[in-house]
């Protein structure tokens, strides 16, 4: 059975209770169903958008046969909803399989610690020591919210783009909506930053939204020493664990963290639309970007 219930209900009764599936927290356009079965009994929040529909899913466990029960019912009740979309559901119904890290926190750094082994503890203190004599004092600020400052994300901005080649083209500002970030760290070697930390932290569970260094001082693995001191200051909050995302990264295997196989896609009203959709990602992916290119090379 699903239902539809008062928004009044408390949002809470969440679980995973973080970002991505409190649509209540970045959205006013957004219902909450409640789906009762023999087998299940559970709440969950959807966006509606203006054709689509955003499942607050990520990290719950959903049945096949829900899948079908919550589509049935969004299409019957919604007519202008056309397709919904979902990330890191946990199902027997597979889509598009991925991979998903979470690393549950202790109550104390000392047993976070004991997770590492020994030689890795003792290399991360021994590059904490080399950079403090060559560059000063190594240090994590912290800046929350609307006090993050641009010349930080413009910071991160640039290690992506010389690491990765990623170019987001928006604005600090409009990342920082975007992509629901609450607290940035920055990893600091005297007056230098070396590694920016970015998460999302309006829930128990903290979303670490990404993590980029400068690759000028990739010898003194500033990434996961961010990565480590971050950890220690959510450990001080009280968070109760916090999500990586996919991957490959080695970090993201550290501090026993927990691997789970997850599916994200994406289900349609009908297949006709279905078709129309397949067309217009087609389009996207493999004529714009042509059709953009033949346009800059005759501006030239």
């Amino acid at each position: 059975m699903v239902e539809q219930i008062d928004l009044s209900f408390p949002a809470i009764k969440i679980h995973p209770d973080f970002i991505y599936n409190r649509i209540d927290l970045f959205s006013n356009n957004y219902i909450l169903l409640h789906i009762q079965n023999d087998n299940n009994d559970y709440y969950l929040e959807v966006e509606l958008l203006k054709k689509h529909a955003v499942l607050g899913i990520w990290m719950m466990r959903i049945p096949g046969g829900v899948f079908d029960e919550i589509s049935h019912y969004i299409f019957r009740n919604f007519k202008e909803i056309e397709y919904l979309s979902f990330f890191n559901a946990i199902s027997d119904r597979v889509f598009v399989p991925k991979n998903f890290y979470k690393v549950v926190l202790p109550e104390s750094y000392d047993e976070l610690s004991e997770r590492i082994s020994s030689k890795s503890r003792y290399n991360m203190r021994r590059m904490k020591r080399i950079a403090e004599k060559e560059y000063g004092v190594v240090s994590l600020e912290e800046y929350i919210k609307e006090d993050i400052p641009d010349e930080v994300i413009d910071s991160y901005f640039k290690m992506k783009e010389k690491s990765l080649r990623i170019n987001y083209n928006m604005s600090t500002r409009d990342y920082l909506i975007r992509y629901h970030v609450s607290n940035v760290y920055t990893l600091n070697f005297g007056e230098r930053i070396v590694a920016i930390l970015l998460t999302c932290e309006q829930c128990p569970v903290v979303y670490l939204e990404n993590l980029t260094y400068d690759m000028e001082f990739a010898k003194y693995s500033p990434g996961m020493m961010a990565y480590d001191m971050v950890l220690e200051k959510l450990i001080d909050k009280g968070k109760d664990s916090i999500f990586l995302g996919g991957g490959d990264y080695d970090y993201k295997r550290k501090y026993d963290s927990v691997e789970t196989t997850v599916t994200e896609g994406k289900i349609y009203k009908s297949r006709l639309i279905s078709m129309k959709y397949g067309i217009i990602d087609y389009y996207n992916k493999h004529i714009l970007w042509k059709m953009q290119r033949i346009k800059e090379k005759l501006s030239f």
